[in-house]
């Protein structure tokens, strides 16, 4: 089954140019969960499930900071 997560859908939207209002929330809750260090922590992992480790659960993420970034810089474009 394919999940996903506000990450992906708000990057998914930009890329498209979609702004909208009813995006608000999801951008705001994006911008909280970035740390103070600047980077965005990895929350959820398949790790275990596919043939490699990537990234550790509970640490910063570069892949996801790394979206992040490019995405609300879109946003704020």
């Amino acid at each position: 089954m394919y999940q996903t997560d506000i990450l992906e859908i708000m990057e998914i939207l930009v890329n498209l140019g979609v702004r909208d209002q009813r995006m608000e929330e999801a951008k705001d809750l994006l911008i909280q969960k970035r740390r103070a260090d600047g980077k965005w922590y990895l929350e959820n992992t398949f790790n275990g499930k596919m043939l490699v480790n990537i990234e550790k659960k509970g640490e910063p993420s570069k892949w996801l900071t790394l979206k992040a970034i490019c995405t609300l810089d879109k946003w704020y474009d």
